[in-house]
C-alpha cells in the first residue's frame, strides 16, 4: 500500500472478534465520539475506521485514538477533492487498495460512509460479489432530493443500483429514510445511523467555563438571547433571521442575537444592522473548540436555524442537550426528530420571512420560552433512544448476523 499510511497497530488488535470496518472520506469530531462509542459499546466486534483521505475539510484540533483503529488510505490528501470527476481513476486505484486491506484482515461487515465516487463504488461491488454484508449510509433527506427529468431518471438507476448491491442502508432519521425508501430501500434493511456529539460535552459543562464565555463576548447575565451557530453562506439564509429578529426587536427589548460562526457573507449581513440595534447583535465568529460554542448554547434560551436545507445539522441535537428552545425551517433533518412544533420550539417553510417572525415572537414570549425549553430534554431523551446511532449498528449487524441476538 504504498501510498496509504496504516496507523492502528495490528498487533495491539483483537483476532477472537469478527472484524468490522467503518469507510468514510477523513475524521471529523463528531465521528470520533461514534467511533469510540462503537469501540466500547459493541466488545463482540472489532473496530476500523478507515479514511480514504486524511485531512478533513475542515481544521478542527484532535487525535485520533488508537481504540477507534484508525487506516488512512490517503496520507496527506484532503477530502475536499473526494468524488471529482478528474480523480475517478485515482478513488478506483483507493478502492482496490481498500479492497486488498479488507481480504488482509479478514473484515467480516462494512459500514460505507457515502456512495459518490468510483472508488466506493468498486468496493460495495466487490463486497455482494464476495458475500461480505455492506451497509451504506447516508445523511441525505426527502427534501433535499430536488432532481427531476432525466437528471431523476440517472440518479435512480445509480443510487438504485447501489441499495440494491448493499445488504441494508444506515439513515440518520425518518427523512433520510424516506429518502432511500425512494430508491428502492427496503424498509426492515433501513437502521438509523444518525450523527450525534458528544452530549455530555454539553451537559456537564462546568458552570464557572459558561460564565467566563459569557464574560468573554459580554452575554449579559440579564439578557435573553437568540443564537445562530453555524457559517455565514447564502443556504443558511441567516439574512431571513436578521431580518426577522430586527422586525420582533421593538417588541422584544430584553432579546439579544448572537451570530456564532463565519463565511463569506460576513459583511454583507453586517451591513444589514441599523445602528440603533447594533448592541443587541453579538457577533462571536468562528470557534474550533467546542467549549466555547456549547457554553454560549448554555448561556443562552433560543437556538435558530434558519436554513432552506440541511441534511441533518447537529446543532439541532447540541441546542436540545443544552436546554434550547429551537426554532427551525421544516426541511432540516435534525429538526423532524428533535423539534416538536409548539412543543420545544416551531417549525417553519424555509424562506418564509412572516413565518419565521411569528415563530419567533411564540419562542421569545417568556411564558413560552422557559416551557419550551424545559421540554427539549424530553424531546432530546425520546430520540436517544429511538435513535441511538450505536444500536442502529448493533441491529444492522444482527440482522446478516456478525453478531448474535441478545
Amino acid at each position: 500500500m504504498d501510498s496509504s499510511a496504516v496507523y492502528a497497530d495490528d498487533r495491539n488488535m483483537p483476532t477472537d472478534r469478527p472484524a468490522i470496518a467503518i469507510i468514510s472520506n477523513s475524521q471529523t469530531p463528531y465521528r470520533l465520539h461514534l467511533h469510540r462509542r462503537i469501540a466500547r459499546e459493541i466488545p463482540q466486534v472489532r473496530l476500523w475506521s478507515v479514511y480514504t483521505h486524511e485531512i478533513s475539510n475542515s481544521n478542527w484540533p484532535f487525535e485520533t485514538p488508537k481504540e477507534i483503529g484508525p487506516v488512512s488510505f490517503g496520507k496527506g490528501e484532503s477530502s475536499n477533492d473526494h468524488g471529482k470527476l478528474k480523480n475517478s481513476l485515482k478513488e478506483w486505484r483507493r478502492g482496490g487498495r481498500i479492497i486488498q486491506w479488507i481480504k488482509d484482515h479478514d473484515v467480516r461487515f462494512v459500514v460505507m460512509m457515502g456512495y459518490n465516487d468510483a472508488g466506493r463504488m468498486r468496493i460495495i461491488r466487490w463486497c455482494r460479489k464476495k458475500g461480505v454484508p455492506c451497509f451504506v449510509f447516508g445523511d441525505s433527506n426527502i427534501h433535499g432530493d430536488v432532481s427531476d427529468g432525466i437528471k431523476l431518471i440517472l440518479k435512480k438507476m445509480v443510487v438504485g443500483y447501489l441499495v440494491r448491491q448493499c445488504e441494508g442502508t444506515l439513515v440518520c432519521g425518518t427523512l433520510g429514510k424516506a429518502y432511500f425508501a425512494k430508491y428502492g430501500a427496503a424498509a426492515d434493511r433501513m437502521f438509523f445511523f444518525p450523527y450525534e456529539p458528544d452530549y455530555q460535552l454539553v451537559t456537564d459543562l462546568p458552570a464557572e467555563q459558561i460564565e467566563a464565555v459569557r464574560r468573554q463576548f459580554g452575554l449579559a447575565a440579564d439578557r435573553r438571547r437568540i443564537v445562530y451557530s453555524g457559517r455565514l453562506m447564502v443556504l443558511k439564509r441567516v439574512d431571513l433571521l436578521i431580518d426577522a429578529f430586527l422586525s420582533i426587536a421593538p417588541q422584544r427589548p430584553e432579546w439579544d442575537l448572537v451570530i456564532v460562526g463565519d463565511g463569506p457573507l460576513r459583511d454583507e449581513l453586517g451591513r444589514k444592522i441599523p445602528p440603533a440595534l447594533r448592541n443587541r447583535v453579538i457577533w462571536t465568529g468562528f470557534h474550533d473548540e467546542q467549549s466555547i460554542v456549547n457554553a454560549i448554547y448554555r448561556a443562552s434560551d433560543v437556538l435558530v436555524l434558519p436554513s432552506d436545507y440541511e441534511p441533518w445539522a447537529v446543532v439541532i441535537n447540541e441546542a436540545a442537550a443544552g436546554g434550547m428552545a429551537i426554532v427551525s425551517s421544516n426541511v432540516v433533518g435534525a429538526a423532524a426528530e428533535l423539534v416538536r412544533d409548539g412543543v420545544n420550539g416551531r417549525l417553519f417553510p424555509p424562506g418564509d420571512l412572516a413565518q419565521l417572525t411569528a415563530c419567533l415572537l411564540d419562542v421569545t414570549d417568556l411564558a413560552q420560552t422557559e416551557k419550551m425549553k424545559a421540554a427539549s430534554a424530553d424531546v432530546l431523551k425520546d430520540w436517544r433512544q429511538r435513535g441511538d446511532p450505536v444500536e442502529g449498528l448493533r441491529a444492522a449487524m444482527r440482522s446478516v448476523g456478525v453478531i448474535g441476538p441478545l
